[in-house]
């Protein structure tokens, strides 16, 4: 059985050494779709781990380019990943196992949050079930951002165990956080002006309450201590900026 692995990297040559390292004994193929003619050291890296670069323009989110990462894999079974993100060697026996048995689509995996320096296990990053082990064919994304795939078939779920997750690295710090969600919140509200949304004051109030609500309250982030305070503060202000740029963008 052939498993292709595929990543979108920008500027990211840095974290793919992890993360490439993370694969061996998994991947029968590797490709990496650069999207920065300025990353001088992606062609060592992806050479000293066997893996494939495809030079392709700069996307603004990576859902716009994933179904053109899966057309390239020439794997029955493709895996997924981020420069950011690492497979533990027992979350790699098991996806192998399960792609021996072709009655699953596609494979739903828990995803272990590494934000500042610290495992996020509540404040609603845990488990962070992901789609990214899937059969050529069965999968496909919109273009919307941060939303889940489309799966013709069935979606074998992954145990919800730490040693069964994907190791994930997005933020170090809280400016890494903020300049990306600014950029998040551009696209997010650009497609509710697309889809015909109009901005509310109802809105405005309720999405960050309702994120507070959902993450600090109901998904107990105050475990997490400062880290989740920050979090939960930090989503809450990202709703806003959606909701502030679709009433830009609506009203130039």
């Amino acid at each position: 059985m052939k498993t292709s692995v595929v990543i979108a990297s920008f500027n990211e040559s840095d974290k793919l050494k992890d993360c490439l390292s993370s694969l061996k004994d998994f991947a029968s193929e590797i490709i990496i779709f650069n999207m920065s003619r300025l990353d001088k050291n992606l062609n060592g890296v992806a050479k000293k781990f066997g893996a494939r670069v495809i030079d392709i323009k700069p996307s603004p989110y990576v859902e716009l380019i994933r179904n053109q990462m899966v057309d390239v894999a020439t794997g029955e079974w493709i895996m997924m990943l981020d420069p950011d993100e690492r497979l533990s060697t027992k979350l790699k026996e098991e996806l192998l196992k399960i792609s021996r048995n072709t009655r699953y689509a596609a494979v739903n995996i828990p995803r272990k949050n590494i934000i500042f320096g610290k495992w996020i296990s509540h404040t609603n990053w845990w488990p962070d079930k992901q789609i990214r082990f899937f059969q050529k064919g069965k999968v496909s994304w919109t273009k919307d951002i941060h939303l889940y795939p489309k799966v013709k078939g069935e979606i074998c779920e992954v145990f919800t165990k730490e040693k069964l997750a994907i190791i994930h690295f997005p933020y170090d710090t809280v400016s890494e956080f903020q300049e990306r969600q600014n950029r998040y919140s551009n696209y997010e509200a650009q497609n509710h002006v697309d889809n015909k949304k109009k901005p509310s004051i109802i809105n405005l109030i309720w999405w960050p309450s309702r994120i507070f609500l959902a993450k600090y309250i109901k998904h107990k982030g105050f475990l997490d201590g400062w880290r989740g305070f920050i979090l939960t503060y930090l989503l809450m202000v990202y709703k806003i900026s959606v909701w502030v740029k679709i009433w830009e963008k609506t009203n130039k």
